[in-house]
């Protein structure tokens, strides 16, 4: 698993963009989806990590991602130790800590 922004380990804090489907800018490394849709297209367009912010979400997106091989890695936001714990149990490629 790949942790940023966590106390305890080195790492940059990631600038996360909100998708939008009239843009297609290759610059965007974190791209905040709504759904697997939006996820899918993220990972067409070259996006580092698709970003999310419920687990349930974060569940499927992986699931699509493991299933289609995607280059794009998922990222879960959380906000404590146990939603960390959450997402590890979950298998998600990264988590983005938030208010630690």
């Amino acid at each position: 698993m790949i942790l940023f922004s966590h106390p305890l380990v080195s790492s940059k804090t990631p600038k996360i963009s909100d998708f939008s489907a009239s843009s297609s800018s290759q610059n965007d490394e974190f791209v905040l989806v709504k759904n697997k849709l939006q996820a899918v297209i993220s990972n067409a367009r070259g996006v580092k990590f698709i970003v999310c912010n419920n687990l349930s979400l974060a569940k499927e997106l992986q699931s699509v991602a493991d299933d289609y091989l995607f280059d794009s890695k998922i990222a879960l936001i959380v906000e404590n130790d146990e939603e960390l714990s959450s997402a590890i149990d979950a298998r998600i490629d990264a988590v983005i800590c938030e208010n630690f």
